[in-house]
């Protein structure tokens, strides 16, 4: 793996003044006299807006019998729709986590191979009976189970409400897009292990933020045995994302590790 380094970077303009006049002057040459007016543009966009279809829709349960044998026809107050929507989000989220960690787990290893093990043991919860903290690929792998895990509960829950897992919800559908450049930055061979943390500190901090909306949903509906799963669901992520932030500022204020950081 490759370490970021100085280099010819000539992105930059500060070392070439010169080339930068040059190029502030065909601008301002070529550029009309009169103000653009983009008013046209604005309103086009906005009209495609308002013409667009939906992103996908929430796939009904098989039949009225159905929904009556389900989950579905216990759901009180809000929106049932939307809880479902939420569901399929979480769903695709937590199965890109557990790539992304796939990703992370063979950066890591790469590292290893390359006579550097630079991120820290993971200490255990105070109440844990072992007092031996975790090496970091055992709290890796122990993470990408966690997810895998999170993973299977919302299965469950989609099934036992009377949805369809395999069904990609409107919300599902904008977080995988959301997340593939993530899944980029992971996957990219020439990124460091420090840049990787820090994709990472984004999709977990993304993840927290969608647990706690997915428990208000089911309370709202009723469902505080699921609101009370995906409460321990969030405790373990909140974990995760202490981890990785402590990684990722070890990596960043350590001189030993520079190489691998930046």
């Amino acid at each position: 793996m490759q370490a970021t380094s100085l280099g010819h970077n000539r992105t930059g303009t500060v070392l070439a003044p010169a080339a930068l006049q040059a190029m502030n002057d065909a601008a301002d040459e070529l550029t009309p006299v009169d103000v653009i007016d983009t008013h046209e543009l604005d309103a086009q966009r906005q009209r495609f807006i308002t013409e667009a279809d939906a992103v996908g829709s929430v796939p009904p349960p098989d039949s009225v019998k159905g929904v009556l044998k389900t989950g579905l026809a216990k759901l009180m107050g809000g929106e049932p729709t939307v809880l479902m929507d939420k569901l399929g989000e979480r769903l695709a989220f937590e199965r890109t986590g557990t790539r992304l960690y796939d990703a992370l787990i063979a950066k890591y290893q790469a590292t290893l191979n390359a006579g550097n093990d630079p991120l820290l043991p993971v200490e255990p919860l105070a109440k844990t009976t072992d007092p031996t903290p975790e090496s970091a690929g055992e709290a890796l792998a122990r993470i990408r189970a966690e997810e895998l895990a999170h993973f299977k509960l919302l299965n469950k829950a989609i099934l036992e409400l009377g949805g369809d897992p395999t069904a990609q919800t409107p919300c599902a559908d904008v977080t995988a897009v959301a997340s593939m450049g993530i899944m980029q930055v992971l996957n990219d061979p020439r990124t460091t292990l420090a840049q990787c943390l820090n994709a990472m500190l984004t999709a977990e901090l993304t993840d927290n933020a969608g647990w706690e909306v997915l428990i208000r949903l089911a309370e709202d509906a009723g469902q505080s045995d699921l609101a009370s799963q995906f409460t321990k669901a969030l405790i373990e992520e909140s974990r995760h994302v202490d981890i990785i932030k402590t990684w990722l500022n070890s990596l960043l204020s350590s001189p030993s590790m520079a190489p691998l950081a930046v």
